[in-house]
């Protein structure tokens, strides 16, 4: 449950939606903050690592609190159960996985096609939790899964042929990064639900996020030639602070409390207008255009992720 006073007073499931609103449309954000960013010359790597010396601190600071309080309520035996062993490494490599890879391989994506294309693709993550469900733990695929499927890709068929037209060649390199992306993330938020459960949403965020900047780090020290490389001006750390602030850390929590709150299911059910904000703010900040195809592509989309999930959960409910 989460600790934080005002949502207390709500129910579980009101408390857990609002949060995963906030956290959708802060997400939302982020393939905007992005582009803006490349606009002025900024490399993938130089946001990723800037990315990282912005939130490492914020989240060592959370996590030392954590900590603290911890060791307090078991001096108090106020912790009747303690996580499984091994949770550390379990948490670290979901880590990895969700806030390292799939964050570069979106980076890398979003310079090659529009981030109205590049949000519909993350956004088809549901349909692949369920692909990979059944591929690894044998879970059903329901008729409504298949069909998801089906329309979800159909929709980003026709974004892509459009974009194809238009920008060529890159539009298959961007969304095979974009897609890669996605599975990392899929398989994030397939394998994270368990250990929010043991350990909360804050304590793992904390734990994957440190394990994502060590890796960062370590990506740096491989690739680049001098630390003046990482240099950024003023306007350009402005929009990077804004971006990792907004975009990162601020729903890295929301998402997690979500998740803990009302599972990834639901949290995915109230992530259902994220496309369409970003189609806004895309219109609206940068200028992208919005035909015909794109209307289309968009709520083939949407439709089918919340068709899925609603039929999820319904039959969630009759067991």
């Amino acid at each position: 449950m989460t600790n934080w006073t005002i949502l207390n007073r709500m129910s579980s499931d009101k408390a857990g939606i609002i949060l995963a609103l906030i956290a959708t449309l802060c997400y939302s954000l982020k393939p905007i903050f992005i582009k803006l960013i490349y606009q002025h010359d900024v490399s993938s790597l130089n946001v990723l690592v800037w990315r990282m010396i912005i939130s490492l601190p914020i989240y060592l600071l959370i996590g030392f609190y954590l900590w603290k309080r911890s060791r307090k309520r078991r001096a108090n035996n106020q912790d009747s159960a303690s996580p499984a062993k091994g949770w550390v490494w379990k948490t670290v490599a979901i880590g990895i996985m969700g806030y390292y890879l799939a964050a570069l391989l979106d980076l890398l994506g979003l310079q090659y096609i529009t981030s109205q294309f590049a949000r519909l693709i993350l956004f088809t993550y549901p349909t692949l939790v369920a692909l990979l469900g059944w591929i690894f733990f044998r879970e059903k695929l329901s008729r409504s899964v298949l069909y998801a499927l089906v329309f979800s890709y159909i929709g980003l068929t026709f974004i892509f042929i459009t974009d194809f037209k238009s920008f060529g060649d890159q539009v298959v390199y961007g969304s095979i990064l974009m897609f890669l992306s996605v599975l990392f993330f899929s398989l994030y938020v397939l394998l994270s639900k368990k250990l929010i459960d043991q350990v909360g949403g804050s304590t793992f965020t904390v734990v994957a996020m440190i394990a994502s900047s060590v890796c960062i780090a370590i990506h740096l020290f491989i690739t680049s030639n001098s630390i003046s490389d990482m240099e950024l001006s003023l306007i350009q750390f402005q929009l990077v602070a804004m971006m990792t602030i907004l975009t990162t850390v601020i729903p890295s929590f929301l998402i997690a409390e979500a998740i803990a709150l009302i599972g990834p299911q639901k949290s995915s059910i109230a992530g259902t207008f994220g496309p369409v904000a970003t189609s806004s703010f895309a219109v609206f900040m940068l200028g992208e255009t919005f035909g015909f195809s794109h209307l289309i592509g968009l709520i083939l989309v949407v439709l089918a992720i919340y068709v899925m999930q609603k039929d999820s959960l319904e039959r969630k409910s009759k067991t």
